[in-house]
């Protein structure tokens, strides 16, 4: 832990969320922080990015502890602008002048075509790089020099630019469900656009607002694996924890104002695991097989059935096999070309 002329405050106490992790709330130079951490203290470390408009809790308890049972210490924390970690309040006016539908679909465009998203006389909050620095802060506060990260969807843009900033922060990268944003992808899914993008229900009418979390859920995620009780409960504890639609708005934003990693993917030396779903409707397999062409030393495994959302009946593979990847001395010379069954 920093010590008393460190830049950094911590506080801690047992988390309400996880009786096996605990809560840190992180005070850096810019912003605090929410952060839970849990396992042996002489376990390796596996940081937890998690993607846009989703809290920490994303990371669902029976994935952290499967991964803590396979003898890691495992961090998940909310990024900035969602759940219990800081908000930028002061952005509001510029999130409301990107808020509408059609903005948002016009930056999409452009973003598809690899085209500048910040124009001259246009101003966005803030950039992934800018939330990588983020996690980098966060490590610098726990005093953790280096450790295995794994990221999904934007969390997993975020862990590419970690990993190519700071590569001797990044022992080995995980990355779910994510893209590098290459120009020409294939765009997400009507359906599943629509319900990403679509205005949140009023802030007081919280049953609409919970159904339509499921709502989302059920379009990008695993539809063979789909519990809607299930989901409900998720939905309704996420939502009752800490409910912040602007925030969504700036890390879309966000995602938009940087663009292609294709360049930044040249640059990761780190062993990569890839895991896509086959059924993914809001970043199509095409991403992760663009991830796995541009990464120097990655695997890449496509998972049947799987969409953009970790399912209960999948959670202990996955786990497994992102917890085998960071076990592993080293990483065979080249890709299995076998696809496991989960």
């Amino acid at each position: 832990m920093p010590d008393s002329n460190s830049p950094y405050r911590i506080k801690s106490k047992p988390s309400k969320y996880a009786d096996f992790m605990k809560v840190y709330k992180i005070r850096t130079p810019k912003y605090k922080f929410y952060l839970e951490r849990g396992g042996d203290s002489n376990d390796p470390i596996i940081l937890l990015i998690m993607g846009l408009g989703a809290q920490s809790l994303a990371w669902t308890n029976n994935f952290c502890k499967r991964l803590i049972d396979s003898g890691f210490q495992v961090i998940r924390f909310d990024n900035r602008d969602i759940g219990k970690s800081s908000k930028l309040k002061h952005k509001n006016q510029l999130t409301k002048e990107n808020q509408s539908l059609s903005r948002q679909l016009r930056l999409l465009s452009r973003f598809k075509l690899g085209l500048p998203t910040k124009l001259k006389d246009e101003q966005i909050p803030y950039d992934l790089f800018d939330m990588a620095e983020d996690t980098h802060q966060l490590l610098n506060a726990l005093d953790i020099d280096h450790c295995h990260v794994l990221g999904m969807s934007m969390g997993g843009m975020i862990a590419q630019i970690l990993a190519a900033k700071y590569p001797q922060r990044v022992t080995k990268l995980g990355l779910l469900s994510t893209s590098n944003n290459r120009p020409f992808l294939p765009a997400p899914k009507m359906d599943a656009l629509r319900a990403f993008t679509s205005v949140p229900a009023a802030d007081q009418d919280t049953q609409a607002i919970i159904a339509d979390n499921v709502h989302l859920i059920k379009t990008i995620g695993s539809r063979l694996y789909f519990d809607e009780a299930r989901v409900f409960r998720h939905a309704e504890l996420l939502h009752h924890r800490r409910f912040y639609p602007k925030g969504v708005v700036r890390q879309l934003l966000a995602v938009l104002a940087t663009g292609s990693l294709v360049k930044i993917d040249a640059q990761i030396k780190q062993p990569t695991l890839i895991v896509h779903g086959t059924h993914d409707r809001l970043l199509p397999p095409a991403h992760g097989k663009s991830l796995a062409k541009h990464i120097p030393h990655a695997t890449f495994i496509l998972v049947p059935q799987m969409g953009h959302d970790l399912p209960y009946p999948l959670v202990r593979y996955l786990a497994d096999l992102f917890a085998e990847h960071f076990s592993q001395d080293a990483m065979p010379d080249t890709p299995n070309p076998d696809t496991p069954k989960p």
